[in-house]
Order: structure tokens, then C-alpha cells, then sequence
């Protein structure tokens, strides 16, 4: 991972055989980052994506074998259960150019990944919300 501070947060490259959202969380953590917003893009292999069956009240979730490009990622980063967590949805596209996309369960970055990320000093929690069975944010800690 190569990090770079800009004026509202970092730039942050991922290399081969890094997680996405699990390696941009325990940065997030480490760098004391209260929430933010983050944009990405890249090439990635292993992914799992998911889409909220609100009837069910669960996620249904589908691998997608091989690799992939990162056509877009946006996201946020929060707090659930005192840990960093980064929520995200991605738009991924494989050889056939046919499109995936859904919320971002996992991904191994396979070429390189680039990540915009807005960073805020408020930290924001989530928290089980018994209606939609989600844990939907919930204001500061």
C-alpha cells in the first residue's frame, strides 16, 4: 500500500493481493480517521458481491470467479461495533465487458487499485436498525 496525505484525506494505492475494504478500513483506523467518503477504481479478483433482499431481510451474494476491473467503487467509512468498516458498492466488468454490481462484500486487488478518500474528524457509528434489519448509521459514538 503507498499512502499520500492530500489537503481533505489521502490517496491511496493498493498492490497485488491486498483486500479492499479490509485493508482501506484498518488504515482508516490507524490514521484515527473519523468517517469518510471514498472513491476507487482498479483490477481485482476473488469478488463477492451482494444485493439486500429486503423481504428476506438478508443479502444474497454472488462470486464472480476470475478477474475483473474496478469500473467504480464508492463508498463510506464508519464504525460498527467500535471497528473501522468500510461500506462500499462497486461496478466491476470481466473479459466479456458484461457488468456486475452490488455491495462489496470482497475483493483482492489483482493489478493495482487508486482510492480517493475524503476523510472528516466526526466519527460516525452504525448501529441495528430492528425495522430493515441493517445497520444503518447512526450519528456519533
Amino acid at each position: 500500500m503507498l499512502s499520500i496525505r492530500t489537503a481533505t484525506g489521502y490517496l491511496v494505492r493498493l498492490d497485488p493481493g491486498e483486500e479492499v475494504c479490509g485493508t482501506l478500513a484498518a488504515f482508516l483506523g490507524r490514521e484515527g480517521v473519523g468517517s469518510a467518503s471514498i472513491a476507487g477504481l482498479g483490477a481485482v479478483r476473488g469478488a463477492v458481491l451482494g444485493y439486500f433482499d429486503g423481504a428476506r431481510r438478508e443479502y444474497l451474494r454472488r462470486e464472480l470467479p476470475g478477474e475483473h476491473e474496478l469500473c467504480s467503487l464508492t463508498g463510506n467509512l464508519s464504525y460498527r461495533d467500535g471497528e473501522p468498516f468500510v461500506h462500499a458498492h462497486a461496478v466491476l466488468a470481466g473479459a466479456d465487458f458484461a457488468v456486475s454490481g452490488g455491495h462489496l462484500f470482497e475483493a483482492t486487488i489483482s493489478a493495482t487499485g487508486e482510492f480517493w478518500i475524503a476523510t472528516s474528524e466526526a466519527r460516525i457509528e452504525r448501529k441495528l436498525d430492528e425495522a430493515s434489519g441493517l445497520r444503518l448509521i447512526s450519528g456519533k459514538g
